[in-house]
């Protein structure tokens, strides 16, 4: 019987996270998939190793029928590829070319930057140690090997209460962030990103975001890249500390 084990425990031995940061300051949460990376991790994975039936488990968490933490779990014990492979692909992914640049502002003005991920812990901490970025502390699902070529996941993270199911219940991360910090931003692209939206003080969003915050009424900034995102925290923080509501802050798109 194969016996599964955390890569990431072993390679990377993530430290507990510490909160050096002002408390008083904002933590800006980030979405991985399509937001960091150009993307989707997980996707570019099933795509190169996934045995059939994959795409299945899509379409079915696409249409609801299952949440993500069951189309995750079972996606993941489709992949057939050695560790080698596996890394082999991953350091072909290429992340947003102004997102070090981004942590490097939000750093330098005192401001925590988590990443708050449904995809998979090894994969993202192995991309972003490759760009420089091994420090920033990771909240996603673990990824579990068994030395040869068989994978499993397992969800640290996960919330029973959880409505959408996710392995990763990013309101639940917000809860808990609530305890630390006055104010929390958050950086998303698409579906995992949408319950978490209406919770947080200000959303800058990409692509699918954008949408659901325009169908929603939730107020947003309208983002391209992180180049766009680096553009708009200097007025942001300005806001922030001047204590306006960021629930007055209008949509706008940065062009």
């Amino acid at each position: 019987m194969s016996s599964f084990l955390s890569i990431s425990e072993n390679i990377f031995r993530q430290a507990r996270t510490s909160y050096s940061f002002e408390p008083q300051k904002p933590i800006i949460l980030c979405d991985f998939d399509g937001t960091i990376s150009l993307k989707d991790v997980t996707d570019i994975l099933l795509t190169r190793f996934g045995k059939n039936g994959y795409e299945e488990l899509e379409d079915q968490w696409v249409a609801g029928v299952i949440g993500s933490q069951e189309c995750m779990s079972k996606q993941i014990a489709l992949l057939d590829a050695s560790l080698e492979e596996l890394d082999e692909v991953l350091s072909q992914v290429k992340i947003d070319p102004s997102f070090k640049a981004f942590v490097s502002k939000a750093h330098s003005e005192n401001i925590a930057v988590h990443v708050v991920s449904d995809g998979l812990d090894y994969a993202i901490q192995s991309i972003l140690k490759r760009n420089g970025l091994e420090s920033l502390p990771v909240f996603a699902n673990k990824l579990l090997h068994d030395n040869e070529r068989n994978w499993r996941l397992t969800f640290p993270y996960a919330n029973a209460n959880c409505v959408k199911a996710s392995g990763n219940c990013k309101c639940n991360h917000l809860k808990q962030q609530r305890k630390h910090f006055n104010q929390v931003f958050y950086v998303g692209d698409g579906t995992s990103d949408f319950c978490v939206s209406n919770k947080v003080d200000l959303v800058l969003a990409k692509d699918k975001l954008i949408g659901y915050c325009e169908k929603n009424a939730i107020d947003h900034i309208a983002i391209n890249n992180f180049a766009d995102a680096i553009a708009v925290l200097p007025s942001i923080l300005e806001d922030y500390s001047a204590h306006q509501k960021y629930s007055r802050i209008p949509a706008m798109s940065v062009e």
